[in-house]
């Protein structure tokens, strides 16, 4: 075990002594739940108070209008999901992808807090237009580090498009939110159809990922453009489009 590890065990062991919960948090004013034991990193963050997922949430809490539909893909444990649901209220769908099957209970819990029923569809599944029905998922150390492809410990989940997710939706616009480490890239390469009804997008973008890093990104960027989004936020790698007005 490395030192920060410990470190962070014996910081949690101490919390528990004290009474303190290593499983509930509320780090954007929405509880949401960890089960202990589950992601020693992310609740270490969580238990010390730290910004976590910051910009997204910032991005959510000013631009998501209530009664918007949602597609959120890359759910992890549900902490931006929680706060997803409580800024469109109870009705509008919420759609969430989550590859790695280990987080969907948890995901699933968090995300449909405050919503009428079935109004929350949580899907393990990963995107991909590999054309295969299903795609090699890759898990990380921790929850934030999982992506697609080969790796120490893999799961196999089914491949889904953007325009499958959005079948699933009312008509007219939605939101959505992603953060799927990379895939991003592919994925507004091949979807200009289901770009069109996007009205808000929040995308937490991956160059490191990217085959050619900053020129993929510029690119990727310019092809969101063309589809009418603009750009209204900017912070780390999280940027905020909305419909540009006719």
């Amino acid at each position: 075990m490395s030192f920060k590890k410990f470190q962070r065990r014996q910081y949690l062991k101490l919390r528990k002594r004290l009474g303190r919960s290593n499983e509930d948090f509320a780090p954007h004013g929405v509880p949401v739940h960890i089960p202990e034991g589950s992601d020693l990193a992310i609740t270490y963050l969580l238990a010390k108070g730290r910004p976590y997922e910051a910009e997204e949430a910032g991005m959510v809490r000013d631009y998501l209008l209530p009664g918007t539909n949602v597609i959120e893909l890359g759910g992890c444990f549900g902490v931006v999901s929680a706060l997803v649901r409580k800024t469109i209220g109870p009705e509008a769908r919420h759609v969430i992808v989550e590859a790695n099957p280990s987080l969907i209970d948890p995901l699933t819990r968090n995300a449909g807090q405050g919503a009428a029923p079935g109004q929350t569809d949580v899907l393990n599944a990963a995107v991909d237009y590999s054309g295969a029905a299903s795609v090699t998922f890759s898990i990380g150390p921790n929850a934030h580090m999982s992506r697609l492809g080969a790796g120490a410990r893999t799961v196999t989940v089914p491949a889904v498009r953007l325009v499958d997710l959005v079948a699933r939706l009312p008509a007219g616009p939605y939101a959505l939110v992603c953060d799927i480490e990379g895939a991003e890239l592919g994925l507004f390469a091949a979807e200009a159809d289901a770009l069109d009804r996007i009205g808000l997008l929040v995308l937490e973008t991956h160059p490191d990922a990217y085959p050619r890093g900053k020129e993929d990104l510029d690119a990727m960027l310019t092809t969101l453009a063309a589809a009418g989004l603009v750009q209204v936020r900017a912070e780390a790698d999280v940027v905020c489009f909305r419909r540009a007005r006719a």
